[in-house]
């Protein structure tokens, strides 16, 4: 799947001639903001589940609920995903009640986010008002474009590369320092660096 930052810009691009950089960078943080949370609040350990509840409630709105199909998008053996749920303490049955076609609930997320950016966006305004009278639209793109969910494995992958590489920048790059922020040793922080090739600058 293409990485936020350049569905981002093809949802921009349709309504923006010129390029506006700042405004992709502050969105496209937004939007990992909500899937990433910052290093610098929670433990990998608390980071991570809190990102996994997310991520499986998330699941199964855009699968209305369906165990079935929540194991077809996440490509888990389906006792293995009701074990996660179990030990995160989420009730599938809730979705069920919801019923929320997944584009819509993705495009009603992603206009409220676009509403709370641009409202702090004060550069070009003469732009900034072309993307406001053009909300809808780049919402149902941005929505299109990320209607279908990121595997388990997929979703874990990137959460931990984001969320480590992000801790590593806030501590300059001490593994030390980053691990026992983390609160996990330096050798599964080494382990996982190799595994998602961050590099230390």
């Amino acid at each position: 799947m293409k990485n936020i930052s350049s569905i981002v810009d093809g949802a921009l691009k349709k309504h923006l001639k010129e390029y506006l950089p700042e405004l992709n960078y502050t969105l496209s943080n937004n939007l990992e903001f909500r899937l990433f949370p910052s290093s610098s609040l929670r433990t990998f350990k608390e980071a991570k589940r809190f990102f996994l509840k997310n991520y499986l409630n998330d699941l199964l709105v855009l699968s209305l609920g369906n165990i079935t199909l929540a194991v077809k998008k996440a490509n888990l053996h389906r006792r293995h995903l009701h074990r996660i749920i179990n030990e995160l303490e989420i009730d599938p049955n809730s979705h069920r009640k919801e019923l929320i076609k997944p584009t819509e609930y993705l495009k009603e997320n992603f206009h409220d986010i676009l509403e709370e950016t641009l409202s702090n966006f004060t550069s070009e305004p003469h732009k900034i008002k072309t993307v406001y009278s053009n909300l809808e639209d780049i919402s149902e793109v941005l929505a299109k474009n990320m209607d279908k969910a990121f595997s388990y494995e997929e979703a874990l992958e990137l959460f931990e590369k984001e969320f480590l590489g992000k801790a590593l920048k806030e501590n300059n790059y001490d593994v030390s320092k980053t691990a026992e922020v983390l609160d996990m040793s330096e050798r599964t922080l080494y382990r996982k660096m190799s595994k998602l090739n961050i590099a230390v600058v």
